[in-house]
């Protein structure tokens, strides 16, 4: 493990999910038709959105940031030109290098363009992390505290993971897998799937199977983890085993919040890190105060840890570095969010 050197300011890379979330940071395009609206910001350039101040450790440290927008939605990010979109983040990258920032953090899809952060990252002259690590621990470490909570042997439960192909859902598969009865996988590639099959089976005896329907992976599971960027809801709570918990760390989520009679399932909203003290933002980021997304709280970390590395960047990240970040983003006081009183934006069915 590398060792800790002296806190440092960061920088984060936002981008907006949606035209809805465009047109509620500039007004003046409410009534803009979408088409333009879209054209209008594939022109525009990177610019400072937010100052952060008081991200604090348990251990007295405290660092600043800061949240620069790449003013592109996830489909442009994925349609146009791969270079052009570097470049963009890139771009909101030197921002932050120029305001001081030692470490960045690529938050939503620009993790994902540039072979996951890698290309950006060869383009800065200072640290650069997907938060992935981070992510998939908030998720692992959910699942760990509400099946104590709930009094569930890992031992002989069933663990699902729906994505899990992808960095986040293969590091989830990774860590657990040793941990629980059997693991079943599910993603849109089965040949990936089988890679990581086979990965598995070299480094633990827990049984792992391929599941190309994802409804009976759900159905047959204890404990789910759901990490696709699929538009809208894949399931709904009805299709829940009694008892199982799930921690959604889809962006939207994957399981639908519909109203029901159920009360025996735990559906925790994943990938969200409380912070110590009373952090400090000028813009609202739609969650709890103190709350923020793993891959933020990710890069908040490395900052008070000093550690200048590129942390989690491609798709080859050592399950190692999700304990790793899990243990340093604790040392500082950081914990996974479970909701305001007693669990993670946990839904209790029914309720």
């Amino acid at each position: 493990m590398t060792s800790p050197g002296r806190p440092v300011p960061f920088g984060f890379v936002v981008h907006p999910p949606t035209l809805r979330h465009v047109r509620k940071a500039i007004p003046a395009m409410r009534f803009v038709p979408d088409g333009l609206v879209m054209s209008l910001i594939r022109h525009q350039k990177p610019y400072l959105i937010s100052r952060v101040r008081r991200i604090g450790s348990i251990l007295g440290h405290e660092v600043q940031g800061f949240f620069v927008v790449c003013p592109l939605l996830p489909k442009q990010m994925l349609e146009l030109e791969t270079e052009s979109v570097i470049e963009r983040i890139v771009g909101a990258g030197k921002i932050a290098e120029r305001l001081g920032a030692k470490v960045l953090g690529l938050g939503g899809y620009t993790s994902i363009v540039g072979d996951k952060g890698i290309k950006v990252a060869s383009r800065l002259n200072i640290a650069v992390t997907s938060g992935s690590a981070m992510t998939a621990w908030s998720a692992v470490e959910a699942i760990r505290r509400l099946a104590v909570r709930r009094g569930v042997d890992p031992a002989r439960s069933t663990l699902a993971v729906i994505g899990a192909s992808g960095s986040i859902g293969s590091l989830c598969t990774k860590v657990l897998a040793s941990s629980v009865r059997k693991v079943v996988i599910n993603a849109r590639h089965q040949d990936r799937l089988e890679r990581l099959r086979v990965q598995l089976a070299a480094s633990c005896p827990t049984e792992v199977r391929v599941e190309m329907d994802a409804h009976k992976a759900v159905a047959e599971s204890d404990f789910i983890i759901t990490t696709t960027s699929a538009p809208d809801a894949l399931f709904s709570a009805e299709e829940l085993r009694p008892g199982s918990i799930v921690a959604d760390v889809s962006v939207p989520k994957n399981i639908s919040k519909v109203e029901h009679s159920r009360n025996d399932v735990t559906v925790v909203d994943g990938g969200r890190v409380k912070l110590p003290g009373h952090p400090e933002f000028s813009v609202d980021i739609g969650l709890s105060r103190g709350v923020v997304y793993a891959c933020m709280a990710e890069t908040m970390a490395l900052a008070l840890e000093g550690r200048l590395e590129n942390f989690s960047l491609g798709d080859n990240i050592s399950p190692d570095k999700v304990e790793e970040i899990g243990r340093i983003g604790q040392k500082h006081g950081f914990e996974v969010w479970l909701g305001d009183g007693a669990g993670a934006e946990v839904k209790e069915e029914g309720q």
